[in-house]
């Protein structure tokens, strides 16, 4: 038999407060109507001015300093007492691997993903040499950014400005990276179509340098966060990464629980994840592999103990509605005409540019 008139209506009324009381716990407000709140008057509330229910949004820029000040030097304390080892030693955490069903499960449940070959031999020395000869060149026209004490350390920035085989990279071709469309693919998912680029460079670290204290990658972004990245690092290794050479640091894991709620907040752990397996660890790859990171795990730069030199160039991409981050929110301004003639479409949109301004700024002032 129907129900009534009544019956539905009540059922329909409690139904709605039902939802009602989920959006508002969503939203961070108390679930309460707001017109049952008689201490409550839009005279209060303009007087009371710009507040937010969590008591932290107002200074929300500095909350993930705040939280991750607790590991303030932790990673080169631990790297000192032998608390650091290598990815390879844990059976369960991920190792290259072409198969994307076995990348996506490695990228949910660790926060990273290892793309097994993602770059030739060939294609792995082409990108290299190109990234040596620019970064002499920028030490010779005293334009180097050093990144570690004694010239340990070098960063060559906006490498899309800097050669054709690093544009390619970073737009997934497979000219220049072999499973760049695999890669492409991972990110659509991660990110959602239409991504931007956050930043391309090159990353330089010899014997001593290298390190870097922990940090989460879209730190800048006011929390609370969402359960999803805003974006997605990855690195295109061209060389050997492990502990001795000084491989990303980064605690597997860190970014989020199995039921999918982000796992870094104002009153988050952090230093309880560093000391439950597997804890802090160097990731190990050989070099042509593409290590794909969810921006929510806490990583570092690695210390390379070992003689000799590690490369890798790091790519930053954002979600479409965020705008380029650190020196591309200038430099993208500011694109030589010939190399700007060469951006293709997909490129100029990674990039945020529609138009151009050739006069030459910072590093590329040469």
């Amino acid at each position: 038999m129907p129900a009534d008139t009544e019956a539905t209506i009540a059922r329909l009324q409690a139904e709605n407060a039902t939802l009602r009381a989920e959006l508002e716990q969503l939203r961070g407000f108390p679930a309460v109507a707001f017109e049952d709140d008689d201490d409550r008057t839009w005279e209060t509330e303009m007087a009371a001015g710009i507040t937010y229910a969590d008591g932290v949004s107002h200074a929300s820029a500095r909350s993930s300093g705040r939280v991750l000040k607790h590991l303030a030097g932790l990673s080169g304390a631990r790297g000192d007492a032998g608390q650091i080892r290598d990815s390879s030693e844990f059976e369960y955490l991920p190792k290259p691997s072409s198969e994307k069903a076995q990348l996506e499960a490695d990228f949910v449940r660790w926060g990273y993903c290892l793309v097994e070959d993602a770059m030739s031999p060939e294609q792995v020395k082409a990108q290299l040499d190109r990234l040596i000869e620019q970064a002499e060149a920028e030490r010779s026209d005293d334009k180097a950014i050093v990144t570690s004490g004694h010239n340990t350390g070098q960063l060559v920035n906006n490498l899309v400005l800097k050669g054709q085989v690093f544009r390619d990279a970073v737009e997934f071709a497979e000219s220049a990276a072999q499973k760049g469309p695999l890669v492409d693919e991972l990110l659509t998912k991660i990110m959602g179509k239409g991504f931007g680029l956050g930043c391309a460079h090159g990353a330089i670290v010899h014997q001593g340098g290298g390190l870097q204290e922990l940090h989460i990658d879209q730190g800048s972004v006011p929390m609370p966060y969402p359960p999803f990245p805003f974006g997605s690092l990855i690195i295109w290794c061209y060389s050997d990464f492990s502990l001795a050479n000084g491989g990303t640091y980064i605690v597997p894991g860190s970014h989020r629980s199995a039921g999918g709620a982000t796992s870094f907040h104002s009153g988050s752990d952090l230093v309880a994840m560093l000391d439950t397996e597997p804890g802090l660890v160097a990731i190990c790859a050989p070099p042509g592999t593409c290590i794909v990171t969810d921006t929510r795990v806490l990583h570092c730069g690695g210390k390379r103990t070992a003689p000799g030199t590690r490369y890798a160039m790091r790519c930053h991409y954002n979600r479409h509605y965020i705008r380029a981050l650190h020196e591309h929110s200038q430099a993208n301004l500011h694109v030589p005409d010939g190399i700007y003639e060469v951006l293709s479409d997909r490129l100029k949109h990674m990039m945020g540019i529609t138009l151009n301004n050739p006069d030459p700024v910072r590093e590329m002032k040469r």
